[in-house]
Formats: C-alpha cells, sequence, structure tokens
C-alpha cells in the first residue's frame, strides 16, 4: 500500500503553534490579559500586528498555510508531473547512470542546466522515503522553498535595502497575496520559484559583511543563472550592487575573490558537462532548443513572441493566443522564423509600432495571472473576473507606490541596483512567447510594493481634496481596471484549437 505524507504535517502545525509562543514574540507583542475586554484583546492583536515577527513565526505560518491547503486537496493531484514538470524530473532521476552511481556529469540537455534538475532532487529523496506520489513529493518540498522565499529572503532582503524592518501585518497580508496568485506553483517540480529564491539569496547576501556570505553569494548568483539563463542579465546590477555593499563595508578584494569561487564551483559542473557532451567550452548553459536544433532557443522565442499573444496549457491541451498582427507582419517581411538576430532587429526597425504594441500587450499578458499554477489545473471558473479585478488592483496599488513621489527615492543604491537585477530578466522576458511565470519576478515586486509601501492614507488625502482631483482619480482607477479588461478580452478572443502542427511547434 502506498504510504502518503500526511503523518508530518500535524508535527509542522504543532511547531507553528509553539513557536507563536517563543519568548521573543511574546515580549515584543506582550500578554494578552486572561480576562480581558473585547477592546483590549482588539487592542493586543493590533500590537502584534504592527511589530515585526520572529524568523520561526514567519516560518511555522507559511508551513502551516501550504501544509493545510496541499493537506485539504490543493496543488496538483494524481500520480505524476506534466509537462516540463515531468521533463524536471526526468532529468533529476538522470543524474543516476546505467550502473547506478550518481554524477552530475550525467546531465545531457543542451536547454536546461544542470542545476534546475538538481534542485528537484530533493523530491525524489522524499519519494524514495516514502513511497508517495511525485505531487506530494513536489508539495512537500515546495512548503520549503515557500517557506525560504517569503518567510526569510523577501523579508530580510527588504530589510536590507531600506534599512527598516516589516511588521507582522505587512508580511501577513504579502504571504496571502502571493499565496492566491502563486500558490500551485509549489506544488510542481518546476524552476520558476527556486530560481527566483536563489536569485533573491545572492542579493541578500552581499549585504552581509562576513566573507562567507559572499560565497554564498557567487553559488547563488551562478546558480540562478543555470536555473534560468534570462537571469543572466540580472548578473550586471547584481554585481553593481555588490560593489555597492562592499564599499560599504570597507573595501576588500577578498570577497570578491570568495565570490568568484562561489560562481565557479556553480558553474564548474557545466563547464564539463558542455565540454564532454556539447564540445563546447562555455560555463553557460547551451540553451539550444534540442540536440537535434543547434539554433538558439530564445532566438526560437522571439518567432513564438511574434505569432503568439500569450500561451498557456491545462492538464489536456496548450491554449495558444494567436498574433494575427504579428503574422502578418512576418508575411510581409516573407519570413517563416527569425535566422538571426540581425533579422529579428531588421524588422523592428521597419514597424516599430507594431511591435511597440505587440510588447506592451505581452507585458499585460504576463502580469494578467489567470491561474495560480503554472498549468492550469480546472476549468476557469465564474469567479476569474473577481480574480483578475483584485489582481489589476493589487498591481495598480503596488505601480501607484513605485511612481508616486519623487523619482529620486527609487534611484538611490542600493535599491536602484536590486530593481534592475528584478527587472532586466523581466525585460529579456517580454518578446517572447509569454507566459505568466515569466514575469514571476515584477509581478511579485508589484505585490510586495503594495504589500509593504501602500498607505491608505494616502488615497484619503486625494479622495478628501478637492472635488475635481477626486474626479481625476476616480477617473484614472476606472480607465486603468476597463483598460485592463479590455486588453485581456482582447487576448483571450484569439485562442486557436491546438491541433497538429501549431504556431509554436517548429
Amino acid at each position: 500500500m502506498r504510504r502518503d505524507l500526511r503523518r508530518p504535517y500535524p508535527l509542522c502545525f504543532s511547531i507553528t503553534f509553539y513557536s507563536l509562543r517563543t519568548p521573543e514574540f511574546m515580549h515584543q507583542a506582550g500578554d494578552a490579559p486572561a480576562t480581558a475586554s473585547s477592546y483590549q484583546t482588539s487592542a493586543w492583536w493590533l500590537n502584534v500586528l504592527m511589530r515585526p515577527w520572529p524568523l520561526a513565526v514567519r516560518i511555522a505560518v507559511v508551513v502551516m498555510l501550504y501544509g493545510c491547503y496541499f493537506l485539504l486537496g490543493g496543488g496538483l493531484q494524481g500520480e505524476r508531473m506534466p509537462y516540463d514538470a515531468g521533463h524536471y524530473w526526468e532529468l533529476a532521476v538522470g543524474f543516476k547512470g546505467k550502473n547506478g552511481s550518481f554524477s552530475l556529469l550525467n546531465f545531457q540537455d543542451p536547454t536546461r542546466g544542470y542545476l534546475a534538475a538538481l534542485v528537484q532532487f530533493p523530491a525524489l529523496v522524499v519519494r524514495y522515503l516514502t513511497n508517495c506520489t511525485m505531487p506530494t513529493a513536489a508539495k512537500v518540498t515546495g512548503t520549503g522553498w515557500a517557506a525560504f522565499l517569503f518567510a526569510f529572503l523577501i523579508p530580510e532582503l527588504w530589510q536590507s535595502l531600506s534599512r527598516r524592518s516589516i511588521s507582522g501585518g505587512r508580511w501577513l497580508l504579502l504571504v496571502l497575496l502571493t499565496f492566491v496568485f502563486w500558490r500551485d506553483h509549489f506544488s510542481f517540480t518546476a524552476s520558476d520559484m527556486p530560481a527566483l529564491a536563489l536569485l533573491l539569496l545572492a542579493l541578500w547576501a552581499v549585504s552581509r559583511t562576513q566573507v562567507s556570505w559572499w560565497l554564498v553569494a557567487g553559488l547563488s548568483l551562478a546558480g540562478a543563472t543555470n536555473c534560468r539563463p534570462m537571469y543572466l542579465a540580472a548578473v550586471p546590477p547584481a554585481l553593481l550592487l555588490a560593489l555597492w555593499w562592499n564599499r560599504q563595508h570597507g573595501h576588500s578584494w577578498l570577497r570578491w575573490l570568495v565570490l568568484l569561487v562561489g560562481a565557479g564551483v556553480a558553474l564548474g559542473p557545466q563547464l564539463a558537462i558542455n565540454r564532454l557532451h556539447f564540445s563546447s567550452n562555455s560555463p553557460l548553459v547551451e540553451a539550444q532548443v534540442s540536440s537535434v536544433q543547434h539554433v538558439p532557443l530564445y532566438l526560437k522565442q522571439l518567432t513564438w513572441g511574434t505569432r503568439v499573444l500569450r500561451y498557456d496549457t491545462d492538464l489536456r491541451q496548450r491554449l495558444i493566443y494567436a498574433d494575427s498582427a504579428g503574422l502578418a507582419v512576418l508575411r510581409s517581411e516573407r519570413l517563416v522564423e527569425y535566422t538571426s538576430y540581425k533579422q529579428f532587429f531588421g524588422a523592428v526597425v521597419r514597424h516599430p509600432m507594431d511591435y511597440g504594441r505587440r510588447y506592451i500587450r505581452h507585458l499585460f499578458n504576463g502580469l494578467d495571472v489567470l491561474q495560480p499554477s503554472p498549468y492550469l489545473l480546472r476549468d476557469y471558473s465564474p469567479e476569474l473576473p473577481w480574480l483578475q479585478l483584485f489582481n489589476y488592483c493589487t498591481i495598480g496599488l503596488g505601480l501607484s507606490v513605485l511612481l508616486s513621489g519623487p523619482l529620486g527615492r527609487w534611484l538611490r543604491w542600493p535599491q536602484a541596483w536590486a530593481l534592475l537585477t528584478l527587472l532586466l530578466p523581466c525585460l529579456i522576458a517580454v518578446p517572447m512567447a509569454m507566459e505568466g511565470r515569466f514575469l514571476l519576478p515584477l509581478h511579485l515586486l508589484l505585490l510586495t510594493t503594495a504589500a509593504f509601501q501602500f498607505k491608505l492614507q494616502h488615497t484619503k488625502r486625494w479622495l478628501q481634496g478637492p472635488p475635481i482631483r477626486t474626479f481625476v482619480v476616480l477617473l484614472l482607477v476606472a480607465a486603468w481596471l476597463s483598460g485592463c479588461f479590455w486588453l485581456s478580452s482582447t487576448t483571450t478572443r484569439n485562442l486557436v484549437p491546438d491541433r497538429g502542427k501549431s504556431l509554436v511547434d517548429d
């Protein structure tokens, strides 16, 4: 009989309860009166929400939230992983050679980096030890990634950049927001969340004075680029952020040496893999379409991004939203696909308005999160418009915080380098056949900004001003929401049947 992993979860919940009784947490919040009135009890809880929460409490909250959700049947069900998630699992299994020995050199995929498969290995260990299903194993390790990302990395990185700790209430708001929009990603063996976590770990580690943390920074920065090659665009601003922190801590060449050693340790196996299987001396991921097609995957994605406005999948078929204007451009250029980057940029120069409109729509489609998982687990429900409304309001609040006030507030170091580290990979992803997960760093940035920075009194000040200003604010809000719904509907109307050879199959 197949055993499941439900037994460890009650233990997690016990740990969660007792972590709420830690001396540090109780000292910060104060003791709740045993015979308190409702007003005193409310004041006590308000005090709890206004104070920063210890790391142990934050971890326990995330573990309880995702543990309860997965125990109640949330996330991927069944026995196996679909699509790319299944391929990552197979690649992780592939580290074990035919003779039964484990070796990183057994990795032979020209499209992905070896670390994208290696970070899935803990899920394989969980399945081996418990004989559970693939999704169950992924949920166990995914809960760990969620706790690492939301309980530790994001609040600690925010504190290092802003020099302010975040209150428990605002942090909890962020956890709930990310749960609404991204929760099911943690039930798949995919590389999106681990790669982002590694990138954020690098940004946080360089803010530490200890040399050992710079070794971690080098390992994690190189690891992020290996898991998701688009994060190569984040390397220059990340190194500039490291330069800024190094000067703040007192210039030391030893930190840079250790950072390079860490990057070398992470990229060394990829170099050996490339030399052994692909006759290449590059330590970077080959990022080719396949072992047969040696075309760069990004160049192929530029073609697909011209043909397709959005690309989604459910557990039965692919959801391809065609771009009729892009197909018309390719016909006018007498192109089937781009065979070089020069050819692509030539088409952009000759049709600037067309490509400009296309990539604005790509940017919107990447932020228009229609499902909390990389693959649609169930048909769109009648609640979808309400989810979209909530998403548009939240990212609108995040944008209003980023764009309001003096621009110099966001151009100060080190915040500017951190922003560029997160935004440049998204900029690289915009011309591609857009999937919601491609703009994960930008969406999480907007959610974090809305949760940590938005203040209700700013809205009150705008609405309590002169009537004309109130009217303008309400008009802008209406225009934003109606424009978002219009863009989303114009995309969904272009859904084409997934039959035969599709627009993304060459």
